[in-house]
């Protein structure tokens, strides 16, 4: 738990401040071992502060900030005022809150909201972000991590070969008699994961010859060859499935909220941690089972499902798997809902002047591999808004 008392929290956030800056002297020093003392977490959050060199830079760029200006900024922009802080406040947060509360005390949020203005009477120079590339990393049963997104990857586990190049990671099972495949099921039993950061993408071909495209900020559990009588692999993220035929043996995919079974080829699983889980059906046939409901699924329809509950509706299918043949399709779609997308295959973060904005709707179709700066100059002709980038930050105010 940490507190913070108002009568102090300007100058302590000013010690932070130069202490990150490396602008200290012996007193400082002094003062900042104090509050560590006092807050044994705001250690914690400081030495998370040291790690992040985008706050440093910020800090390094507005250093003749004021304080109190940018405090009472930020208690603006939490709804609250100085005179509700006359009492301790004892902040239970996660470090990364704290942190926030810190920085923006500390002048993040001046240079958020006011470093992105551009002076009426100069030019603006727009950074492009450009999108994700292809990259993943696989975590193996022992823990070791190997990563497949800057170089080709060509061995043999056990009788299956795995490969990859040029995005594609490949598991293909080659043993040919029945005594040594049982042999090989004894010793790969054990799941590989394949991780994709925000910013990536990549596609795997399982061992049944499988096809799993999966979008950025994604994890994808499955056996390096299939030897049960299930064929069952776990997602956190988004995949496109085409999966394998096999009369013999289902095709599951576990999510957090329940299984689905495919009974047929084409799919997509939106299943990211904290949101719901979308399961939208191309073509075949599939089924949504949490537990208590089993929800079938045809071509065009779609599972929504949470902890509340399950329902089916239909949908323009494009608008949901466009992403896995490169291009995004929003009916309707808030900017919050398309910047949430956004933020992860372009991996930035996205802020906004003034909430209002976020709920401007739109329709309309975005190349996935453009850089985003094409879909923003798009907003800006609205004439309704216009954005600024600095590094991974994005923000988006009114004209």
């Amino acid at each position: 738990m940490i507190k913070i008392k108002e009568g102090n929290v300007y100058d302590d956030a000013s010690v932070i401040r130069r202490h990150l800056l490396e602008e200290v002297d012996a007193t400082e020093t002094d003062r900042l071992q104090d509050l560590f003392e006092e807050n044994p977490e705001l250690r914690k959050v400081y030495e998370e502060l040291q790690k992040r060199e985008v706050v440093k830079d910020a800090l390094s760029d507005y250093k003749r900030y004021s304080s109190k200006q940018a405090y009472k900024r930020f208690l603006a922009h939490i709804g609250c005022n100085e005179k509700l802080l006359k009492r301790p406040i004892d902040l239970i947060w996660r470090w990364h809150t704290v942190a926030a509360v810190f920085v923006l005390v500390a002048g993040i949020s001046f240079w958020l909201t006011n470093s992105y203005r551009v002076n009426e009477k100069t030019s603006p120079t727009v950074a492009c972000v450009a999108p994700g590339v292809a990259k993943a990393d696989i975590l193996l049963p022992d823990g070791r991590v190997i990563n497949v997104g800057k170089k080709n990857l060509n061995l043999s586990v056990n009788g299956v070969q795995v490969s990859y190049k040029s995005g594609v990671l490949s598991y293909q099972d080659t043993v040919a008699n029945t005594s040594s495949r049982q042999m090989a099921d004894d010793l790969v039993a054990e799941s590989n994961k394949l991780i994709i950061p925000r910013g990536g993408e990549n596609t795997v071909i399982l061992s049944d010859g499988t096809v799993v495209h999966l979008n950025a900020g994604s994890k994808l559990t499955y056996p390096v060859k299939f030897i049960q009588k299930q064929r069952m692999v776990a997602l956190e993220g988004e995949g496109y499935f085409e999966v394998a035929h096999d009369e013999n043996r289902k095709f599951i995919v576990q999510t957090r909220y329940g299984n689905i079974t495919v009974y047929g080829t084409a799919f997509n699983v939106h299943a990211y941690k904290g949101e719901q889980v979308y399961a939208t059906l191309v073509r075949g046939k599939i089924s949504f089972t949490n537990g208590t409901k089993e929800l079938f699924l045809n071509p065009g329809e779609q599972a929504i499902v949470s902890a509340e509950g399950m329902e089916k509706k239909t949908v323009d299918v494009e608008e949901y798997v466009g992403w896995a043949t490169g291009k995004y399709t929003f009916n309707n779609k808030t900017l919050k809902e398309i910047m949430d997308i956004f933020s992860r295959w372009y991996d930035v973060h996205v802020y906004y002047e003034e909430e209002a904005l976020e709920n401007i709707s739109y329709t309309g179709n975005v190349k996935r591999y453009d850089n985003i700066n094409a879909f923003l100059d798009a907003l800006v002709l609205t004439g309704d808004l216009t954005y600024k980038v600095n590094g991974k930050n994005i923000l988006i105010y009114r004209e």
